[in-house]
């Protein structure tokens, strides 16, 4: 299954709502918070970059506002354009002022999660990771921050496929990854495996301050790249975002 990515970081949001859907810009008008409503932006404006670019259309605010990712009934996105369902898979993360998107070329279950490379407690190990995933936290020594958080991060691209986000137990689903310090900006394999036999492909990549992990069910082949170099790569997290307290 061919799949496609692109990021964004929250300072090239464009002004004005030209490019939402009528239901796009309602629903932002009535968040309340400031922040989460440019999340919802951010979120929106990286997947219709990603899907009109898939789509070989001009990325202006007339193609923009065909596309459209309405919810589900369990929260997974789904991808509609021009009003109907577009038949393809797409998976939407955010953090720390920056958004990814998975575009899949066919209508399958895709998950995609971006993390910051930052420190986890002992706490938070021990309590969503299982053993074999301590176990490899422990081991990674100068490199214990990369793994605690693409372990966390590749848990919740799995659970996005399997729709089910955080409601599901992190612990019945275990990360194998067979190298901690590939070369930055390029992807590298892992492997997840649900407690019921199911077995993921997957794909984390490197980029500055981030993590950013992408799973699959069936045939994964490494994720395409839209445009040459991500802004992942040249962006840094805000002091406000560096500085939160950690779990």
């Amino acid at each position: 299954m061919l799949t496609w990515w692109l990021a964004r970081a929250e300072e090239r949001l464009p002004p004005g709502a030209d490019w939402l859907t009528a239901a796009e810009r309602r629903y932002a008008g009535s968040m309340r918070y400031s922040k989460r409503r440019t999340d919802f932006l951010l979120n929106r404006w990286t997947l219709k970059l990603a899907v009109s670019r898939v789509l070989g259309w001009p990325d202006d605010n007339a193609a923009l506002a065909r596309i459209e990712a309405r919810p589900a009934a369990d929260g997974a996105p789904e991808l509609f354009v021009d009003g109907q369902p577009a038949g393809r898979g797409v998976s939407l993360t955010d953090r720390a002022g920056s958004a990814a998107c998975l575009v899949a070329g066919e209508p399958a279950a895709t998950g995609c999660d971006l993390e910051l490379v930052e420190p986890r407690s002992d706490a938070f190990v021990r309590d969503y990771l299982t053993g074999p995933e301590r176990d490899l936290v422990t081991a990674a020594g100068p490199a214990r921050d990369i793994a605690a958080n693409l372990i966390w991060s590749a848990k919740e691209s799995a659970l996005k496929v399997l729709r089910t986000g955080l409601r599901r137990d992190t612990r019945s689903v275990e990360v194998t990854v067979a190298d901690l310090t590939p070369p930055e900006r390029a992807w590298s394999p892992l492997q997840v495996c649900t407690v019921e036999g199911a077995v993921f492909g997957g794909w984390w990549r490197r980029s500055g301050s981030f993590v950013l992990t992408a799973c699959a069910s069936g045939d994964f082949p490494r994720p395409t790249e839209l445009e040459p170099v991500s802004p992942l790569d040249e962006v840094s997290p805000s002091h406000h975002w560096l500085h939160r307290p950690l779990a």
